[in-house]
């Protein structure tokens, strides 16, 4: 599996505030290549979600390009693509059809996965924000990528249902490049070999995760001791 699956060049994006254009991020540049599983690591503000946005084709820069070579997903259970007047199936079938994916077959793999009930065939608007995350994570799951882009969680719900989220991602993750942007060490530290820190709009460089873990946790404590 070698080969670039995504390219950044030169990305940068800021966003207009009371104190003029505050650049959340200054001219990144980055290779991911299939198979090597990332994490990039970030305080609160460092402008991850924003960067998860536009590697998932969700949000434009400012300035750069980004060239995708695979699939890539939208962030893993995110329920923004969601209609809240739709039923839980027919957002499911819609999703699919939009992805190109075997209606039928997602729309069974998401029925069981989620344990939704009776559920999976009221409007969306009805259920209870833990309902509507293990349907929006099972769509994830539903769908095959060449990469996968989790923003923090991997798993959501009650004890035994992230059990079963992780058990389905790690098996999704054999066959695919995953990509986890989190504030927490805990997801990365599992699913991915090297990682890099994100500060002050700027990615640091490519090390192994261990390493990049100890110098995120001392610039961390760092920022703690200083609050």
């Amino acid at each position: 599996m070698e080969g670039h699956l995504l390219e950044l060049r030169h990305i940068s994006k800021g966003f207009r505030s009371k104190k003029g254009i505050k650049r959340v991020l200054d001219d990144i540049s980055f290779t991911f290549r299939r198979g090597e599983n990332i994490a990039i690591l970030g305080g609160n503000g460092s402008g991850k979600s924003t960067l998860v946005r536009m590697i998932c084709g969700m949000e434009l820069p400012d300035s750069g390009s980004i060239r995708r070579e695979g699939t890539v997903s939208f962030p893993l259970g995110f329920a923004g693509a969601i209609s809240p007047n739709m039923t839980g199936r027919d957002n499911v079938r819609f999703v699919a059809r939009v992805y190109g994916a075997d209606v039928g077959q997602v729309e069974r793999f998401v029925y069981e996965f989620s344990e939704l009930g009776r559920a999976y065939d009221l409007p969306v608007v009805t259920y209870a924000n833990s309902m509507r995350a293990r349907l929006s994570y099972g769509i994830s799951m539903a769908l095959k990528f060449d990469m996968y882009v989790v923003d923090e969680m991997v798993a959501v719900g009650d004890p035994a249902f992230k059990r079963k989220c992780l058990e389905v991602f790690a098996e999704r993750a054999k066959d695919a490049t995953v990509l986890i942007v989190s504030s927490v060490t805990t997801s990365p530290a599992r699913f991915c070999s090297a990682g890099m820190i994100l500060k002050d709009g700027k990615l640091g460089e490519l090390k192994p995760l261990p390493d990049t873990i100890a110098a995120y946790s001392g610039t961390a404590d760092k920022t703690a001791a200083v609050a």
